[in-house]
């Protein structure tokens, strides 16, 4: 009994995966991480990890709830002529993108190196939060993101990069100077990326140019914030099935982080409760969790299951005499018991509890086969003494690849 349960103690030890390593490519992604409170314009190297590309860039800002209501504070900044809360945390950078009254096509760009160099074939999905500073009379549509290996090198001092941004925003007019407005789309990405720089990347007679009144001269500035690069192809992850104590709490999911927050909804019983990559959870009854994540249109699901000492003790008793094993499985796998079972039921149903097919069963073990279903999470619901007093319950969950 002791090997039976060691062992089912190691595979779900064995399937915990990466789950505290990053999975937002960008460091510092929303400035939260500055080696000096700023003082004024045009510190951006405050931002831990952020800097002007090569040449060029200009005089890009970081702003932080250090400064209080100066130049470079928040919510007010800009000696008082702007006000904007963070999209999160107490940070955000801001960088111009079009002026009248200076050299054509006038720029700022920032630039930090990623975490990781982008895999070759893989699609990334890229997004970030911009919000026009209050008093601008001018705003515009494609600012965008570029990557590459941090050759990019835009005419000194405020000129145009001459390259294509892989990612730019082609919707609505920026105009919003309340809310921020989110930039997102995906890329395929050809092994050499290890940078990204933020900014407009177009001609002035390119950048959808809009202006608010008849201003004369005119600019626009915007800000930025939460910026993320994922792998759309990122498995979702709800953790392992764990078993507490009645008035216990215990963490289920990937820890927070930006960019992947908003990617994840958590459910129970098919209601949303929680919008983030991971949270504290303390069931008083034991509890399914499914999570719902969706990276640029791609969704995948998981699930975790929370069981409760101290609360239907009857529904536990027979978990630990319990392996299925290979999990993850590709064509089949074995439920196997420490004991023969009669008079057992066991269903398959998907991660929403639709069923998928229920057998019948009597003695010590059961090949599951694959069959129909596809690959993702279903739970094992096993049922042993059904419709009499010492009828026991019991969800498991496995992962068909």
């Amino acid at each position: 009994m002791r090997f039976r349960k060691l062992l089912v103690l190691c595979i779900n030890l064995f399937l915990a995966e990466e789950v505290n390593s990053q999975i937002n490519l960008v460091s510092n992604p929303s400035f939260e991480n500055i080696s000096a409170c700023p003082t004024s314009f045009g510190q951006i190297s405050l931002a831990v990890g952020w800097h002007l590309p090569i040449t060029g860039g200009g005089n890009p800002d970081v702003y932080n709830i250090c400064a209080s209501q100066s130049q470079a504070g928040v919510p007010v900044n800009l000696n008082g002529l702007s006000f904007q809360y963070p999209h999160s945390g107490i940070g955000y950078a801001g960088i111009d993108v079009v002026s009248s009254s200076a050299i054509n096509n006038w720029r700022e760009y920032i630039q930090s190196k990623l975490i990781d160099t982008l895999s070759i074939g893989k699609t990334y999905c890229v997004s970030f939060y911009v919000s026009l500073y209050n008093s601008m009379r001018a705003y515009i549509k494609p600012i965008g993101a570029y990557f590459d290996n941090g050759t990019v090198s835009p005419p000194a001092p405020r000129g145009l990069a001459l390259v294509t941004p892989q990612v730019y925003n082609t919707g609505q007019q920026l105009t919003d100077t309340l809310n921020w407005m989110k930039i997102e789309d995906s890329f395929t990405a050809t092994g050499i990326e290890s940078y990204i720089t933020i900014g407009n990347f177009f001609t002035d007679s390119a950048s959808d140019i809009g202006l608010i009144g008849n201003p004369s001269p005119w600019a626009s500035y915007y800000y930025i914030d939460d910026i993320s690069v994922i792998d759309i192809s990122t498995p979702g992850y709800a953790g392992n099935d764990t078993l507490i104590h009645l008035g216990d709490s215990v963490f289920v999911g990937r820890p927070p982080e930006v960019g992947l927050n908003e990617d994840c909804v958590w459910y129970i019983n098919n209601v949303a409760i929680d919008t983030v990559a991971g949270m504290w959870v303390k069931p008083i009854v034991p509890t399914t969790y499914v999570l719902k994540q969706t990276i640029c249109g791609t969704t995948r699901y998981d699930s975790v299951r929370v069981n409760i000492v101290g609360a239907g003790i009857n529904q536990l008793t027979i978990d630990n005499d319990i392996l299925i094993s290979p999990n993850p499985f590709t064509s089949q796998t074995t439920i196997s018991f420490s004991e023969a079972q009669k008079n057992t039921t066991i269903k398959i149903m998907d991660v929403v509890g639709k069923e998928i097919k229920t057998v019948l069963f009597s003695g010590e073990s059961l090949v599951l086969e694959k069959g129909e279903m596809q690959s993702g999470v279903y739970f094992v619901q096993i049922t042993t003494s059904a419709g009499s007093a010492n009828e026991k319950v019991v969800k498991r969950k496995v992962v068909v690849e």
